[in-house]
């Protein structure tokens, strides 16, 4: 892995990987099986950084992805922006 911070917060705990917490439904998209504060969130099979994390409202069924999506649309409430 060459992204160095990655490996870093990997290591100490301080992010998730989503690959590991749920599964890739479109490009740089994923359902996650649960969501934790307080951590940073990453794809470290492609070495990404997520940037948002969207609850969607009328499932509660969270969701990260690499752009800031879940920041603008309606249907989610953002609960994580990087």
């Amino acid at each position: 892995m060459r992204d160095y911070e990655m490996v870093q917060k990997l290591g100490a705990g301080e992010a998730l990987d989503v690959r590991t917490i749920g599964e890739e439904i479109a490009p740089g998209a994923f359902r996650l099986a649960r969501y934790v504060g307080g951590y940073d969130y990453c794809d470290a099979q492609k070495e990404v950084w997520m940037m948002s994390i969207g609850k969607h409202l009328a499932t509660g069924v969270y969701y990260a992805a690499r752009d800031a999506r879940y920041q603008t649309d309606p249907a989610y409430e953002c609960v994580w922006l990087r």
